[in-house]
C-alpha cells in the first residue's frame, strides 16, 4: 500500500512539474539576484515593479511564440495584479531559460522559488 501511495505522489509531481533535468532545475533555488541589474535597467515605479509593457520586449527576445509568454506571465505574476516584482521577474526569466533549454513549464511554480530563501 505505502509503494502505491509514493508511486502516485511522484506522478502527481511529475505531472505538475516534469521529469529528469525539469526536476533538478524546480527543486534548485531561484538566483533572484542574478536578474536584479536587467530589472533595475527596466525601470520598476515606486512601488518596486515593472508592469507588462516594461516587461514585453525582454520577454520577446526569447523569440518564445506569444501563447508561451502569456502562460510564463501568468505562472510568474504570483499576486495576480498585472505588475512583475524582482522576484516574479526573476521566475519569468528562469521560465524562460527552462523552455528555451527545451524544458516543459510546470503546471505551477514550486515553493523553493517563491521562498523569502530564494534570493
Amino acid at each position: 500500500k505505502k509503494s502505491l501511495r509514493n508511486k502516485q505522489w511522484y506522478q502527481r509531481r511529475v505531472r505538475a512539474f516534469g521529469d529528469g533535468a525539469t526536476m533538478d532545475i524546480l527543486n534548485s533555488p531561484l538566483q533572484v539576484k542574478e536578474f536584479q541589474y536587467e530589472f533595475e535597467k527596466l525601470g520598476p515605479s515606486g512601488d518596486g515593479k515593472i508592469n507588462g509593457t516594461q516587461a514585453k520586449l525582454p520577454m520577446q527576445e526569447s523569440k518564445l511564440p506569444n501563447a508561451t509568454l502569456r502562460r510564463i506571465w501568468t505562472l510568474a505574476d504570483l499576486d495576480k495584479d498585472g505588475k512583475l516584482d524582482l522576484r516574479e521577474f526573476a521566475i519569468c526569466k528562469q521560465l524562460i531559460k527552462m523552455k528555451l533549454d527545451g524544458h516543459d513549464l510546470p503546471v505551477e511554480i514550486p515553493d523553493i522559488w517563491i521562498s523569502p530563501l530564494a534570493e
